[in-house]
């Protein structure tokens, strides 16, 4: 089986080979993933990550046939660019959850290429898990929603607790349904930390809404964009709305 790597910014994973087709998940550039068939310009793969599943197109990615490439990998915080070196045309606008290998100084590799960054991709985050998570959960404030995304250009409510907590060393899966299996109940609301997970189910008791605990009884999710709303023991009250929008199932802490 072959290994590919994503070598643009970022890349929409669709339920077909189709570019009109379903996102249904991104790639971040320096993700890697398996190849386990072709059609046309669409390779369908498994990501390494998560495991998720889906097309992409080849032409963002390229092929990897020496995985010992890919080593001291470095997970970006921030928003920033970089140019491919020898090449000054290239320059790459680079999102939070990209993966950097082989850092040295600004300089860092993508395969076989390699790159230098003009800005910082790191922000300086606190020591504490709970706080470092918080803090990088109000970076995507004011992002906009978007179906399968995981970018400050738009992104879903389980990708947003997704890429926040792995920039902070913690891998968790793709949706809200599996993430709401991972880590330890907290039967108590009085016991809640910020960064808490709390998931909401719909009338089928479905999970099909995830968000992050903040400060002061507020949660920052995303639901037509971040945002951060009021949360107590029924769900979360939504602002602008004046009402309840979701309704709580259960809170999880995964660190």
């Amino acid at each position: 089986m072959e290994t590919g790597i994503i070598s643009k910014s970022l890349a929409a994973v669709r339920r077909e080979p189709s570019e009109t087709c379903e996102m249904v998940n991104q790639l971040l550039f320096g993700e890697t993933f398996d190849i386990v068939e072709n059609y046309k310009d669409w390779y369908r793969v498994i990501g390494h990550f998560d495991g998720y599943h889906g097309w992409l197109d080849s032409r963002l990615t390229e092929k990897i046939s020496d995985i010992s490439l890919l080593e001291k990998r470095s997970i970006t915080s921030r928003i920033f660019n970089a140019n491919e070196i020898n090449s000054e045309s290239v320059m790459l606008h680079l999102c939070p959850g990209s993966i950097l290998y082989n850092l040295e100084g600004s300089i860092f590799s993508n395969a076989f290429k390699k790159y230098s960054y003009t800005d910082n991709p790191f922000i300086s985050l606190p020591n504490n898990t709970s706080e470092a998570v918080t803090a990088l959960a109000k970076s995507f404030l004011n992002s906009p929603y978007l179906w399968g995304g995981r970018s400050p250009f738009g992104i879903d409510c389980s990708g947003l607790v997704q890429v926040v907590y792995r920039i902070t060393g913690i891998d968790l899966p793709r949706d809200a349904s599996q993430q709401a299996l991972t880590g330890s109940t907290v039967e108590f609301i009085d016991h809640i930390k910020p960064g808490d997970l709390a998931f909401f189910d719909n009338e089928e008791g479905a999970i099909t809404h995830v968000g992050i605990i903040g400060a002061n009884n507020t949660i920052i999710h995303s639901s037509g964009f971040v945002r951060i709303d009021k949360f107590d023991h029924q769900g979360i009250f939504n602002t602008l709305a004046n009402k309840y929008s979701h309704k709580l199932r259960v809170i999880k802490r995964v660190f």
